[in-house]
């Protein structure tokens, strides 16, 4: 399956950014550049001293290309086009096969994933926080841990409906539950 972007980030942009980011971030020992296709992502988890230095070469390079915005989350600052959002992506997904007509579920657990829970919460699915703060999510987890548990449970319940729907069907006994 081949998703395309509605929102094509323009070939000769991706490059300049890369190298600008690239050779800015050398400068910034620890911090870490991830080219997302249609935006990048400027990691400063590991080098923490470094957040303001990031923030204003993120905000600088906003300022230079207008089409462009901010997305602030944990130790990370997207550059990305304006007005997209994982809640955009989301949308598209929904409205093209596989996804089409299906409930939406989706796991987040930071700033950048709101507008994420905001169309998940319209389209009725399952839109989870996993960890503490402020959430339009309408359910919380508290770690990783708990998603894996979660969503274990959640396809061994799948499987069992599909057994029962399954013995439901046969115009006999089945020989399965039998023994």
């Amino acid at each position: 399956m081949v998703i395309r972007s509605p929102f094509p980030f323009p070939p000769d942009l991706v490059q300049t950014l890369h190298a600008q980011l690239t050779t800015a971030l050398l400068w910034l020992p620890g911090t870490e550049l991830e080219a997302k296709g249609m935006a990048f992502a400027i990691h400063y988890r590991r080098a923490p001293e470094y957040q303001q230095e990031v923030l204003n070469l993120a905000e600088q390079i906003v300022r230079d290309n207008p089409q462009l915005s901010l997305q602030p989350g944990k130790c990370v600052v997207e550059i990305k086009p304006r007005g997209i959002h994982k809640g955009e992506a989301i949308s598209a997904f929904m409205h093209e096969a596989p996804f089409l007509g299906r409930t939406p579920v989706f796991f987040g657990d930071d700033l950048t994933d709101e507008h994420g829970f905001e169309v998940v919460n319209q389209l009725k699915g399952v839109s989870v926080k996993v960890g503490a703060g402020e959430t339009k999510a309408s359910w919380r987890l508290a770690t990783v841990s708990d998603v894996w548990q979660w969503v274990i449970k959640a396809a061994n319940h799948q499987q069992e409906k599909e057994i029962a729907q399954i013995n439901r069907r046969k115009p006999y006994g089945s020989l399965d539950r039998s023994f």
